[in-house]
């Protein structure tokens, strides 16, 4: 899915809710138009658009950028530091070499995987228990964890799920379960062709919370590369003896 993709998803919610902000009838307005907090962010529907109060959550994302780019470097050179610092905040860290094969079939990616209930979180558990040395207690509940294969860490890739992890673990809205579902189905189908006008006013929130933690993943990630570039090419230069502009 592209940017384009995403900003149409943010538009078609937008729209759904300013429609059925004017249609619905006074006392529907009423609770659609009332504050909804949410971890720390606080929503109010004005005009044709929300109006976000959060200025907890821009502190909290522009330390998480700060921690996100010094462990990164400090990786650089050691790859592996950068799951040292994952499992120091208690997560686990599960690898495997068959581990993309069997997320394939469980509908999960590698990398970054918050807790899953149910159903699901039982095959988890048996799998993982299976193909891992890492023991997983079998239950209808996961923890927070990296799924990742049993091969040396490449921190350019990485990244963008630690990112994802950070914003997590300090307790930004867009991760819970049923939010993750619902957005998981719009990245892998065309943005045009769904229909949001059956989700509820907090679904779309949600939903509206993970294409932002998303974006600002990317966003991070694509810093990050032109920096490194940046630096990567200044070295070539000055080994070829020619000046470089500081």
């Amino acid at each position: 899915m592209s940017f384009r993709q995403i900003f149409l998803i943010i538009e078609n919610i937008k729209n759904i809710l300013f429609r059925r902000k004017k249609i619905a009838s006074t006392e529907y307005n009423q609770q659609i138009i009332k504050n909804i907090s949410r971890k720390g962010v606080k929503d109010c529907f004005t005009g044709d658009d929300t109006l976000s109060i959060s200025g907890k959550q821009k502190l909290i994302k522009e330390d998480i950028n700060k921690q996100a780019r010094s462990v990164i470097k400090k990786a650089l050179q050691a790859p592996e530091a950068l799951l040292d610092f994952v499992e120091s905040k208690d997560t686990i860290i599960i690898r495997s070499r068959y581990m993309d094969k069997f997320l394939r079939i469980l509908g999960e990616k590698e990398g970054f995987i918050p807790p899953k209930t149910g159903i699901k979180a039982l095959l988890f558990t048996l799998i993982i228990n299976k193909f891992s040395s890492a023991k997983l207690k079998v239950s209808f509940k996961t923890p927070a964890m990296f799924a990742l294969k049993d091969k040396p860490v490449n921190i350019y890739i990485l990244s963008h799920q630690f990112h994802l992890w950070l914003s997590y673990i300090n307790d930004l809205p867009g991760f819970e379960e049923k939010t993750m579902k619902n957005f998981k189905n719009f990245w892998e189908t065309e943005s045009d062709s769904n229909d949001l006008s059956c989700f509820s006013v907090d679904d779309m929130l949600s939903l509206k919370d993970i294409i932002a933690r998303e974006i600002e993943a990317l966003n991070f990630v694509k810093e990050m590369a032109q920096e490194f570039v940046g630096q990567k090419n200044s070295v070539k230069k000055l080994r070829a003896g020619k000046s470089i502009n500081l």
